[in-house]
């Protein structure tokens, strides 16, 4: 018996205390060693935490985003104007438009209505001619009113684009008189009206008073 054993053991006692006797214990880690690994654990830590956050800010961010997109008001209409000799065609923030004709001046039917397309305005022009539907599609009065100038004066029309009807377009005719409605002086006459994209007849004269708005300006033939 050894100095390690005991009278009153047993022999599976005995031979647990030598089996733990046999095992290698790993020396006692030094306090550099302590320290180290306790650096580099909260060092982990710190960079966990900090993925943590980088991760919430850009959720917080996403969705900050998306409530504006879904809450906040709707950015402003971007503005623009186009000017020629004949006319002037100016784009507001509120998504109308003004087009300004200027009489005196003659009129190239395929750049304005290129332009007015360009400000989203479908529209056919005519000068000598004006497109029609029978019947005229309704709606007009929300899309543009008829100004009312003085003879020789600009024509201003205001333009809504956003009332225009599915399906149809604006029409305008341009015409040179010898006798604008009995006046006895040579002159003008701008129609303007809305028509069916599908189904249009155009004419070499101008619709009878009443079926569009019909501006007459007398004097200052082009």
């Amino acid at each position: 018996m050894n100095h390690d054993q005991h009278p009153n053991d047993s022999v599976l006692t005995q031979d647990l205390r030598d089996s733990l006797c046999e095992l290698t214990t790993p020396e006692r880690p030094t306090l550099a060693a302590i320290t180290t690994r306790g650096r580099a654990h909260q060092r982990r830590r710190l960079a966990g935490f900090a993925s943590l956050g980088v991760v919430g800010a850009a959720a917080g961010t996403a969705l900050a985003l998306g409530l504006t997109g879904i809450l906040g008001a709707a950015p402003a209409r971007s503005t623009s104007t186009i000017q020629t000799m004949a006319f002037t065609l100016v784009k507001h923030a509120n998504g109308t438009a003004t087009l300004t004709i200027n009489t005196n001046v003659l009129l190239d039917p395929s750049t304005l209505q290129s332009d007015l397309e360009q400000d989203g305005i479908p529209a056919i022009v005519n000068t000598g001619s004006f497109c029609s539907s029978d019947p005229s599609p309704a709606g007009f009065n929300q899309v543009t009113a008829a100004p009312k100038p003085a003879p020789g004066a600009p024509l201003d029309f205001t333009i809504n684009p956003a009332a225009i009807p599915a399906g149809t377009e604006l029409s305008f005719g341009f015409f040179k008189l010898a006798n604008v409605q009995g006046s006895g002086h040579a002159g003008e006459e701008t129609v303007i009206g809305l028509i069916d994209t599908n189904s249009y007849n155009c004419a070499s004269t101008p619709p009878a008073s009443g079926y569009a708005n019909v501006v007459s300006i007398p004097g200052g033939p082009k």
